[in-house]
């Protein structure tokens, strides 16, 4: 027991002794606090580990917006364009769709009336071309780089001639070579109508309306119509129901589908302005 007691006295002594031997220089101590300040370690973790998080946010925002601007300016376009034209089917106005790049598929619709003179089998008729079609058509372009294209496909058309006969100079008809008085006849009116209702088409055009932006378009072919039907009566009924003038001008109706047999197909020719999206 005394020599732990000992023991004790003696390790407090040499406590005491060793800090009475340390010296604090004042001129030394100020930058070892200043090296463990607060405020500059806060500063100096800032400064080396936020820097590099801020500019890799930086970069990535940048990358972001690069991103967004290449997508903006690489957006690709709808492959829809839309047709306004004028032709010999009438107005027309079409929707096309860009199936390959090669390969484009059209549905547009015709209307319109043109008023003319004709004479048929010695009649002369004021006539009136009444103009109605739906067409449906696909348009190959062989090279990629043109507007060059064939173009195949079908035309649902109801287009018909609406004719009023005129008499001749000496107010008579010939009818089926036989003269008579207009005011024995009255006034003849018929029609002429295509005999093929769903017409194959074949043509050749310029243009690609699904390409963006404004463009021009032309379709130069051929409507296979078959020959036109005719139909004639007489405004006066007994001339229309009179077995012997009735077949007469059945006869003249022959005559006139004889004539007309050669133009069985009818020509398409349209111009226009397109807008692709």
């Amino acid at each position: 027991m005394p020599d732990l007691t000992y023991c004790r006295l003696a390790a407090v002594s040499i406590g005491i002794l060793s800090l009475n031997q340390i010296e604090i220089d004042p001129a030394t101590a100020a930058p070892r606090v200043a090296l463990i300040d607060r405020s500059t370690l806060q500063s100096s973790r800032l400064n080396i580990g936020l820097q590099p998080i801020m500019q890799d946010a930086d970069r990535s925002s940048g990358n972001r917006n690069a991103i967004d601007r290449s997508a903006a300016n690489t957006r690709q376009p709808l492959g829809v364009g839309v047709s306004a034209r004028v032709g010999t089917l009438g107005i027309g106005v079409d929707v096309a769709k860009s199936i390959t790049p090669q390969f484009n598929g059209r549905l547009g619709f015709n209307f319109g009336n043109v008023n003319f003179n004709r004479t048929d089998s010695g009649i002369n008729y004021d006539s009136q071309l009444k103009l109605s079609s739906v067409q449906l058509f696909g348009d190959y372009y062989p090279f990629r780089s043109s507007g060059f294209r064939l173009t195949g496909g079908l035309v649902a058309q109801n287009n018909q001639f609406s004719v009023t006969s005129q008499p001749n100079n000496n107010g008579t008809y010939t009818i089926d070579g036989t003269q008579y008085q207009a005011s024995n006849v009255g006034t003849l009116s018929g029609e002429y109508k295509y005999s093929n209702s769903i017409a194959p088409y074949l043509g050749i055009g310029i243009g690609k309306s699904t390409n963006e932006g404004l463009g021009f378009n032309a379709d130069l072919g051929v409507m296979f119509t078959g020959s036109p039907q005719v139909t004639l009566n007489a405004s006066n009924s007994a001339f229309n129901t009179n077995p012997i003038t009735r077949n007469q001008l059945d006869n003249q109706v022959r005559q006139t589908e004889n004539d007309l047999r050669g133009f069985n197909v009818y020509p398409v020719l349209s111009v226009g302005l397109s807008y692709g999206f």
